[in-house]
C-alpha cells in the first residue's frame, strides 16, 4: 500500500480524488488546519494531519509516513473577486512558496513521488494547431505565472535521483457539484455563454472525475515530466456554446467578444479568450489513461441528464 499525503483535500480536486485513492488501495493522510477540516477529511475516509503549507517543519512531520504527495492546494478567488489582481495573491503564494515548502519537506523525507495539477491556460493563442507541453512554450497571463513556479519546484524534486515529479496541465474543470459549473449554467440559463472570443477558438476542458483518475494515474505510473490532461477532443468555442445551450434548453447563447474578457473577469481574461487546441496524447501514451467525457458535448449532455433526473415531477 502506498501512503499518500494530500494538500487541499477538501477542494474541488481533493473531494473528487480522495475517495478514488482509497478505493485504489492507497492510504491517505491529508493536510488539515482546523477541527472543521478534520471532520471533512474523515468524512472523505482519510486521516487528517495538522500542518501548514508555510511551515516546512510541520510539513516534514506530516510527511513522515508518506511515500507520495498530491499537492492539490489552491485558493482561486470567487467569481465576484476574480477581476481584482490582488484577490489572486494567496493563490500565487500557495503555488510558489507553498509548493517550494512541499518539495523541501518531501526531499527531506522518504517521499518518492510528487504530483501537481497545473493549468493549460498558460499557453498562447495557437489557432487550430495541436499543441502540448513538448511543442508550445508557456505564454502565461499574470494570474497563472505562479503555476510555472510550482512546475519548476516539482522539476527540482524530480532532478534528485530516485525521485519522481509530475506536473499535469489540466483543462478547464467542469462537472456535477462544482461551483464554477453551477455559475456557468446559471449564466447560460440567462442566455449568456460563460466564454469569450471567436467561435472558432479552441478551449480544452476536463470532466472533474477524469481529472481525479488522471492524478491517480500520474501518481501510479507517469514518468517525471510535464503533461497535458484534457478531453480527447477540445472543441471550438462555438460548438461548446451550442452544447451548453442544449443542456439548459435554450436555442442559442450570446458569446461575448474577446474585448469583454478583461472587463468581465480581469487579468485572467486574455488567457480565457485564446485558442488552445491542446493534445493529451503524451499522457495517454505514458499511462494508459483515457477520459470518460471525450469532449464538452458529451459532458454537458451528462450534466443535463443529471439535472433532469433531479428535477421534481410535475
Amino acid at each position: 500500500m502506498t501512503m499518500v499525503f494530500v494538500t487541499g483535500p477538501t477542494g474541488v480536486l481533493g473531494t473528487a480524488t480522495l475517495p478514488r485513492l482509497l478505493a485504489a488501495g492507497h492510504g491517505v493522510r491529508a493536510l488539515s488546519r482546523s477541527a472543521a477540516n478534520d471532520a471533512a477529511i474523515r468524512a472523505l475516509g482519510a486521516e487528517p494531519v495538522r500542518a501548514d503549507l508555510f511551515d516546512v517543519d510541520s510539513l516534514r512531520t506530516a510527511m513522515a509516513r508518506a511515500d507520495a504527495v498530491l499537492h492539490l492546494a489552491t485558493r482561486i478567488p470567487s467569481f465576484s473577486e476574480i477581476r481584482r489582481r490582488a484577490a489572486w495573491a494567496e493563490n500565487d503564494r500557495i503555488r510558489s512558496e507553498g509548493t517550494r515548502n512541499v518539495v523541501d519537506a518531501a526531499l527531506a523525507s522518504g517521499v518518492r513521488a510528487v504530483v501537481y495539477p497545473s493549468f493549460d491556460l498558460i499557453y498562447g493563442d495557437h489557432g487550430d494547431a495541436w499543441i502540448d507541453a513538448a511543442s508550445a512554450p508557456p505564454e502565461p497571463a499574470a494570474t497563472v505565472v505562479s503555476t510555472l513556479d510550482a512546475e519548476r519546484e516539482v522539476a527540482r524534486f524530480a532532478a534528485t535521483e530516485g525521485r519522481r515529479g509530475v506536473s499535469l496541465r489540466l483543462g478547464g474543470l467542469y462537472g456535477p457539484g462544482l461551483p464554477s459549473t453551477e455559475q456557468q449554467f446559471a449564466m447560460a440559463r440567462r442566455g449568456i455563454a460563460p466564454l469569450f472570443g471567436p467561435a472558432s477558438a479552441y478551449t480544452p476542458m476536463l470532466w472533474i472525475d477524469d481529472a481525479a483518475t488522471a492524478l491517480i494515474a500520474a501518481l501510479d505510473r507517469a514518468p517525471s515530466g510535464v503533461y497535458d490532461v484534457v478531453d480527447d477532443e477540445p472543441l471550438p468555442r462555438g460548438e461548446i456554446v451550442r452544447a451548453l445551450a442544449a443542456a439548459v434548453g435554450r436555442k442559442r447563447l450570446f458569446l461575448p467578444p474577446r474585448w469583454l474578457a478583461g472587463p468581465m473577469i480581469g487579468p485572467a481574461g486574455d488567457a480565457f479568450a485564446r485558442s488552445m487546441r491542446v493534445s493529451n496524447r503524451r499522457f495517454e501514451e505514458a499511462t494508459g489513461w483515457r477520459p470518460t467525457a471525450r469532449n464538452a458535448r458529451e459532458g454537458f449532455a451528462l450534466l443535463a441528464a443529471d439535472a433532469a433526473e433531479l428535477r421534481p415531477a410535475a
